[in-house]
């Protein structure tokens, strides 16, 4: 996969309850993997840190509980339909009903 290209950025929030839990971090890698883009989730802050969104395990370890606020980077050639997706992915509360 080539890197090259647009760079952009996108602010994101974590709707739900559970936080950013395994099952949206995997969907997260996943969209990831279909696309030319290598897209960075950032927590700032006491508790900040980054995480590479290709990594189901990176995701796990920035512990994003609910409201956290995150800043997405994104970079190459397909940046922008990456960062549409996965910022519209937290929009929509991970696919997640709520009991």
């Amino acid at each position: 996969m080539s890197i090259a290209g647009e760079s952009m950025t996108a602010r994101v929030k974590v709707l739900t309850k559970e936080g950013l839990h395994a099952r949206p971090a995997s969907q997260i890698a996943a969209m990831l993997s279909k696309r030319d883009a290598r897209l960075k989730l950032v927590k700032h802050g006491a508790e900040g840190g980054e995480a590479d969104c290709s990594s189901v395990l990176e995701l796990l370890i920035l512990a994003a509980g609910f409201d956290t606020e995150l800043e997405l980077f994104a970079e190459g050639p397909e940046a922008a339909e990456a960062l549409k997706e996965v910022s519209g992915f937290f929009e929509r509360k991970f696919d997640e009903e709520e009991f």
